[in-house]
């Protein structure tokens, strides 16, 4: 059982006293520490907020300046692929055009060539069919 006497007033004030003393010595600096800690790490979070805000804005800027840097020579590498193509196809049509009139100057050299060989072997038609009849008759015409 407990007895309320005189020495639960004595230990009630020397924990009251206790308690002023660690209050001043001990959980107001602890708490000052956790106070200054939690700014510090406060300013830091919005440090890196800031610095996360500036990193987008700089990838901003620089896709800007990379798109405008390259317009310029999108243009001119689109205006030197249309210049090849046009020559291209110039060359494509100057080797057709040269080919046809090789084709056509063949074509008219076979023909020459074809009458020629008509026209001697027209010669030879006589000579040959008479040939030819001795051959089969076996004697001569």
């Amino acid at each position: 059982m407990i007895n309320f006497d005189v020495t639960i007033l004595y230990q009630f004030g020397h924990f009251l006293l206790l308690l002023i003393i660690l209050n001043f010595l001990l959980f107001k600096p602890v708490l000052r520490a956790l106070d200054k800690r939690n700014s510090t790490l406060q300013g830091l979070t919005d440090g890196l907020e800031k610095a996360k805000a500036d990193t987008v804005d700089l990838e901003k800027g620089y896709e800007l300046a990379f798109v405008e840097k390259r317009k310029p020579i999108m243009g001119t590498r689109d205006s030197i692929i249309a210049g090849a193509n046009k020559e291209a196809v110039h060359v494509i049509e100057k080797a057709r055009n040269e080919l046809a009139e090789e084709l056509t100057k063949i074509k008219s050299g076979i023909e020459a060539e074809g009458k020629k060989v008509y026209d001697s072997l027209m010669g030879d038609v006589g000579k040959l069919s008479a040939e030819a009849a001795q051959k089969i008759l076996r004697r001569s015409i």
